[in-house]
C-alpha cells in the first residue's frame, strides 16, 4: 500500500493534554482533510481512444466500401458548344434586338441589315423570271403552230398523192384510148386504100386519133404536175419538221432560261432573308461586338450564343486514373464558384487520345532529352442536374472538381 503524506496542520493535540479552561481561548481545531479530487484525464484517455478507433474504423470502412473506387481531379472545367453568329451577306446594321447576357430561343431575330439593295435584286429577278416564262410560252406556242403546220402539210401531201394516182390512172386511160385510136386509124387506112372504107370517114378517124393523142399528152402533163406538187409537199413536210425541231430546241432553251431565272430569284430571296440574322440555337447571348450602323461583312462574327442548358464538363484525368473508367459511371461535381453545391453527372465518353496529341505542337519523344511526363486524358462528363442547368449555374469556363465512382453498380 502506498504511503500518503500527512500535513502538519492536520495534527491536533489529544484532549487530555489541553487544560479544561483553555477551551474558550484556544482556536478550534482545523477542519477534517478534504476528499481527494478525481483525475479526469485518466477517464478521458480511454474515451478518446475509443472515439479515434471508431473514426478510424468508420473512415476505413468508408474507404473500403466507397473511397477506393473514387477517382478525383481538379483539372476540370465546364464547357458548352458555343455558336458564333456571323453575317452571310454584307450590309449595315439597321436594328439590334438583343443585349449581352440576354436569353434567346432558336429562330429569334437577333439583328437586321439594310435590305433595300436585296429587295431590288429580288424585283429584278422576278422580272427576269417573268420574261423567261413568257419566252417559253411563246416557244411552246410556236411548237404547237408548227406541229399543226406539219399535220396540214402531210394532209396536203396525202391529197396530192391521191390526185397523182388519179392523174396517172387518167393518163393510162388516155394512152390506151390513143393507142386504140391509132390502131383503128391504121386498120381504116388499110381498108380505105383498098376502097373498102370511105375516105370521109377515114378523116374523121384521123381527127379522133389526134384528139386521143392530145388527151394522152395532157394526162401525162397532169401526172408530171402532180408529181411536182407531191415533191414540193414532201419538201414542205420535211421543212416543217425541221422547223418543229428547231422550235423545240428553242423551247428547251427557254425552259432552261426559266430555271436559271428561278434559281436567281431564289438566291435573291435567300439573300434578302439573310438580312435578318436569327438565333441558330437557344441559349444566352454573349460577346456581342456589333452596334447599330456598323457594316457587317460575310463571315464577320457579330455575337456568340452559349447554350447554358446543354453544358458539360471536360475533366483531364491522369493516364494512371482512367484504367477502370467506363461510360455511364456516376460522377459528383463540385463547382468552385458555388461552395457546398454538388452536382450529379455521368461519364459520357472518354477521349481516344491524350490532350497533348491534339495540341498545336504534339509531344515528340524521339529526342535525346526525353523527360517522362504524366499525360492527361480528357473525359467528357454529362451533367444530370437539370435544375442547375436551367438556372444557368453551369457557366462555361468555371472550374470544377470531378469525382468519378468506378464502383460496380448492381443491375
Amino acid at each position: 500500500m502506498a504511503l500518503q503524506p500527512v500535513k502538519l496542520d492536520d495534527v491536533r493535540p489529544a484532549p487530555s493534554d489541553q487544560p479544561a479552561d483553555a477551551d474558550a481561548s484556544t482556536p478550534p481545531p482545523a477542519a477534517a482533510a478534504a476528499p481527494e479530487k478525481p483525475d479526469f484525464r485518466k477517464r478521458a484517455m480511454p474515451v478518446a481512444g475509443a472515439v479515434v478507433a471508431l473514426a478510424v474504423l468508420g473512415f476505413g470502412g468508408e474507404w473500403l466500401i466507397n473511397g477506393r473506387f473514387l477517382i478525383k481531379t481538379d483539372n476540370a472545367h465546364i464547357r458548352a458548344d458555343i455558336t458564333n453568329v456571323a453575317a452571310k451577306v454584307q450590309g449595315y446594321v439597321e436594328t439590334l434586338n438583343v443585349e449581352d447576357n440576354q436569353p434567346v430561343k432558336a429562330g429569334d431575330v437577333l439583328l437586321t441589315l439594310e435590305a433595300a439593295d436585296y429587295k431590288a435584286r429580288v424585283a429584278e429577278a422576278k422580272a427576269a423570271l417573268a420574261q423567261a416564262e413568257a419566252d417559253a410560252v411563246q416557244a411552246r406556242s410556236r411548237i404547237a403552230a408548227q406541229t399543226a403546220n406539219v399535220s396540214s402539210t402531210r394532209s396536203r401531201s396525202s391529197a396530192q398523192l391521191d390526185q397523182l394516182a388519179e392523174a396517172e390512172a387518167a393518163a393510162r386511160a388516155a394512152e390506151a384510148t390513143a393507142q386504140w385510136k391509132t390502131s383503128e386509124l391504121k386498120r381504116l387506112t388499110a381498108l380505105a386504100d383498098k376502097g373498102w372504107y370511105p375516105r370521109a370517114r377515114l378523116e374523121e378517124a384521123e381527127a379522133m386519133e389526134k384528139a386521143a393523142q392530145a388527151q394522152a399528152a395532157q394526162a401525162r402533163a397532169t401526172v408530171t404536175a402532180q408529181q411536182s406538187q407531191v415533191s414540193s409537199s414532201k419538201s414542205s413536210v420535211v421543212q416543217a419538221r425541221q422547223e418543229v425541231s428547231a422550235t423545240t430546241a428553242s423551247a428547251t432553251s427557254a425552259d432552261a432560261r426559266v430555271e436559271a431565272a428561278r434559281a436567281k430569284l431564289e438566291a435573291a430571296e435567300l439573300d434578302l432573308g439573310r438580312t435578318q440574322i436569327r438565333a441558330p440555337i437557344s441559349g444566352i447571348v454573349g460577346n456581342r461586338v456589333v452596334a447599330t450602323g456598323q457594316l457587317l461583312s460575310p463571315g464577320q462574327v457579330a455575337m456568340s450564343i452559349v447554350p447554358a442548358s446543354e453544358a458539360y464538363v471536360i475533366a483531364n484525368y491522369k493516364e494512371t486514373q482512367v484504367q477502370h473508367m467506363k461510360r455511364g459511371q456516376r460522377v459528383t461535381l463540385t463547382v468552385d464558384a458555388y461552395p457546398g453545391l454538388k452536382v450529379k453527372g455521368h461519364v459520357e465518353s472518354i477521349a481516344p487520345a491524350t490532350g497533348s496529341t491534339f495540341s498545336l505542337i504534339p509531344q515528340d519523344t524521339a529526342t535525346g532529352n526525353f523527360t517522362k511526363i504524366v499525360q492527361r486524358v480528357p473525359v467528357r462528363i454529362a451533367i444530370d442536374d437539370k435544375k442547375a442547368l436551367d438556372e444557368g449555374l453551369m457557366r462555361s469556363g468555371l472550374a470544377v472538381v470531378a469525382t468519378v465512382s468506378t464502383k460496380p453498380v448492381k443491375e
